[in-house]
């Protein structure tokens, strides 16, 4: 099993920028020597980093279980271990994270972890930032940053196996001073193993030096390491000795992260045959990996702004904090439906929903509390309506706008109560130990043929209004609007 553990140079180590983040953070927690208060930190990280973070405890028998498991784990491992203890791991996995754990704990201080779990679903390596915190009822907890660092899924594996060149990617190991002492295999295809003299063998999580043959010079070893300080392409050619049969290769350089990957293609046959057609064929690879890597770097280039363009649209039509639409996106996507169903003579409903009482809900436990139920309260409508018929926008504050294509009147009221009737059943999560039971009053409108969306917004605003001014939790319904007002 492949593991690193460190406590030194952390922020440098770490791959995750929001681990230096919530170093930083832990940091100014401990100072003066004392342990790092647990509620103080947690609800610092929780709320901007919980679904990355987990928090475990120590159980009996040197175990530990969780009490949080970050929905981002839960969706890249496909397992919530919530209330569960670590030693149901595998064993390998299981008593390192446990180590780790009980190191942190002893020290007091920050660890920062890197593991293989080829296990999981999709992840082969983990980074961990372990955090030990101390309770106010004297429980010790460990608060875990757990980001994945790499993935091996299946279309990987398929083309590493069906490359006719080996491929072997390496993850450089420092020493406390930051030099580069030591190069860990963490993938290669039985390709490079034939090419290293190892046919048939895993070169997972061995030294590279040693398992690749032409990684023993001293020249090819100091170009690498040049090329990961660098962060620098390189491309050369080496020969090795193998059962008395001189071995040529040709290897491409390529930096990745802290480590490298390296390319391999036996030109072995090419240099016996013709000292002289093998240097120009070298010369004619070299331009044509040029001309790939140009390829390759200008089809990245227009996939990074496809990539910017559709982020920044998906951030012109969405609320932040929510998801869903915001005002301006659901009002144009909305007249687009109007039009649609006017054509088709299809009926449709406004409901416009408000939070009751929220200016307290802020005031009372902070605007990060507030953020928190309108995040669940948007969660909840996404739950309750959402399809591709349906709009479901933020317009702001606490208010929301649900658009109902293919409903009337009484339709919409029922999925409007049915919405009351969620909120009266569940409280709002703000934070893993406080939840807040909230009400709302909805007001809603059912289209009239030829209606514009500013009057039925205006209609179902008025029956908002009368439903508040009855005492808040509350159903509001707006009489059928005559034709000259729909006009």
């Amino acid at each position: 099993m492949y593991y690193e553990v460190h406590s030194e140079n952390i922020a440098a180590r770490s791959h995750a920028p929001e681990v230096a983040e919530i170093l930083d953070r832990f940091v100014l927690h401990r100072r003066g020597g004392s342990p790092v208060a647990y509620e103080a930190l947690a609800a610092e990280l929780l709320p901007t980093f919980g679904e990355d973070l987990m928090v475990l405890e120590p159980a009996v028998d040197g175990d530990y279980r969780w009490v949080h498991f970050g929905r981002e784990i839960i969706r890249y491992s496909g397992a919530n271990r919530l209330g569960e203890c670590v030693s149901g791991m595998r064993p390998q996995v299981a008593r390192f994270t446990i180590d780790c754990l009980d190191q942190a704990l002893a020290e007091g201080e920050a660890l920062y972890t890197v593991h293989r779990s080829n296990g999981t679903v999709r992840v082969a390596l983990w980074e961990r930032l372990l955090l030990p915190t101390l309770a106010a009822d004297g429980r010790r907890l460990v608060i875990a940053f757990s980001r994945p660092l790499q993935f091996r899924e299946d279309l990987l594996n398929a083309v590493l196996e069906t490359s006719p060149c080996g491929i072997v990617a390496l993850r450089a190991i420092r020493d406390a001073a930051g030099a580069i002492e030591q190069a860990v295999i963490v993938t290669a295809n039985s390709r490079a193993a034939a090419l290293s003299g190892n046919p048939g063998m895993t070169l997972l999580d061995t030294d590279g030096r040693e398992s690749l043959p032409f990684l023993s010079d001293p020249l090819v070893w100091q170009r690498c390491r040049r090329a990961i300080d660098l962060q620098r392409s390189d491309l050369l050619e080496t020969s090795f000795t193998r059962d008395g049969r001189a071995i040529w290769l040709r290897v491409a350089i390529a930096p990745l992260g802290d480590g490298l990957l390296l390319t391999l293609t036996d030109i072995t046959d090419l240099t016996v045959a013709n000292h002289t057609l093998q240097m120009r064929a070298a010369t004619l690879a070299l331009e044509i990996g040029r001309e790939r890597a140009t390829r390759r770097a200008l089809s990245e280039e227009i996939d990074l702004r496809e990539e910017r363009e559709r982020e920044l649209r998906r951030l012109a039509e969405t609320d932040p904090l929510t998801a869903l639409l915001n005002r301006r996106s659901f009002t144009e996507k909305a007249n687009a439906a109007i039009a649609a169903c006017e054509a088709s003579e299809t009926e449709m409903a406004l409901v416009i929903v408000d939070l009751d009482h929220f200016k307290q809900v802020n005031d009372t436990y902070g605007h990060p509390a507030g953020d928190a139920v309108i995040r669940a309260f948007a969660d909840l409508l996404l739950g309750q309506l959402r399809n591709e018929r349906n709009l479901i926008g933020r317009f702001g504050g606490e208010e929301f706008g649900i658009l109902l294509q293919g409903a009337d009147l009484a339709a919409a009221a029922a999925s409007a109560r049915q919405i009351q009737d969620a909120l009266l059943a569940r409280a709002m999560p703000v934070s893993e130990t406080l939840a807040l039971r909230v009400t709302a009053s909805l007001g809603v409108a059912a289209r009239q043929p030829g209606e514009s969306l500013a009057s039925l917004t205006a209609r179902a605003d008025q029956a908002l209004y009368r439903a508040k001014n009855e005492g808040r939790n509350r159903l509001g319904l707006a009489p059928p609007a005559t034709v000259a007002a729909a006009a």
